[in-house]
């Protein structure tokens, strides 16, 4: 009982971990980011990823040293370890550019955005769940291929409130955009409301938004158990919209890959059986993650400890 506990505390210790970054360190972000001459900001982020991959005593170090000691089958070289970080910062930064000036500044490819497409043209919502992968803000070009899309973002802002609040300096219409996951039921009905007026709604299932979550789902992901949210998948059988795995991986400066996988087609699932079908997406879920992992491992920016050992 007590190891169970532990584990338990281990594996949602991240929401008791104080955000990185000073707010004037943040504010300076902006600040370059909204007018960026790469000549400043490109080495700026090589010495931030520096300091992060040798300073060993911060948690989020350890915890990139863990994930790739898992992913790559060996100890990371201090290299690899900046190359994490680096891709990491480019994401943030990028994210401060989006909000701010647009996404017109960048390069996405799309692959496989077909079927959003198709049910924005019917007028239908859908689930759009990714991952701390790559920028959920590239996604943003879906907003200049498809006119007449919306969409809702589910948050967790309390762990990042200080970097919510810059974000939101830049462009007042994110808090507008956003689903605060800690109001709990409000913000199931706010997504409920949402699919039903044929708005999609992002969110990320690679992390528990909360400790006290109830709805979760043990997986297998990269040779030990994490523990995931259901939720996404119970609400998409609710509300029997269907469910679009969706990432833009970060390549090279000011270039994003998006892409989009059909995960759960939207078919009616009868109330008893929807926590089993919950369990095997949740797995489905991971396995997939897993796999865009593997495909490039520098751009999951999952910098806690997940696992349950």
């Amino acid at each position: 009982m007590a190891e169970q506990a532990s584990r338990g505390e281990q594996a949602s210790s991240w929401t008791k971990a104080r955000e990185a970054g000073s707010l004037w360190q943040l504010r300076f972000m902006r600040l370059l980011a909204t007018r960026p001459p790469s000549l400043i900001y490109v080495p700026l982020l090589w010495v931030i990823s520096l300091i992060f991959a040798i300073d060993k005593r911060r948690l989020s170090t350890r915890a990139s040293i863990a994930f790739l000691t898992r992913i790559l089958g060996r100890t990371p070289t201090l290299s690899e370890r900046m190359r994490h970080a680096r891709t990491f910062s480019h994401a943030f930064f990028d994210r401060v550019r989006l909000l701010g000036r647009g996404v017109d500044q960048f390069t996405v490819s799309m692959r496989g955005a077909e079927p959003i497409q198709e049910l924005v043209k019917q007028g239908k919502g859908a689930v759009l769940l990714g991952a701390h992968y790559g920028s959920f803000e590239a996604l943003r070009a879906l907003d200049r291929e498809l006119p007449g899309l919306s969409v809702r973002y589910m948050m967790f802002t309390k762990h990042a409130g200080k970097s919510t609040r810059v974000l939101e300096g830049i462009n007042p219409e994110v808090s507008e955009k956003i689903i605060a996951l800690e109001n709990g039921p409000m913000a199931m009905i706010q997504v409920s409301d949402a699919l039903s007026s044929g708005e999609f709604v992002a969110i990320l299932g690679d992390r528990l938004p909360d400790a006290t979550v109830r709805a979760k789902q043990d997986v297998s992901f990269l040779g030990d158990d994490i523990q995931v949210p259901i939720s996404p998948y119970l609400t998409a059988m609710a509300a029997r919209v269907p469910i679009i795995l969706s990432f833009a991986r970060w390549e090279s400066r000011n270039h994003y890959a998006a892409e989009f996988t059909p995960f759960y087609d939207g078919a009616p699932v009868p109330r008893p059986e929807r926590a089993k079908a919950a369990a095997r997406m949740a797995q489905d879920y991971a396995k997939a993650l897993e796999g865009w992992c593997r495909v490039d491992p520098f751009n999951w920016f999952n910098f806690f400890d997940i696992w349950r050992r």
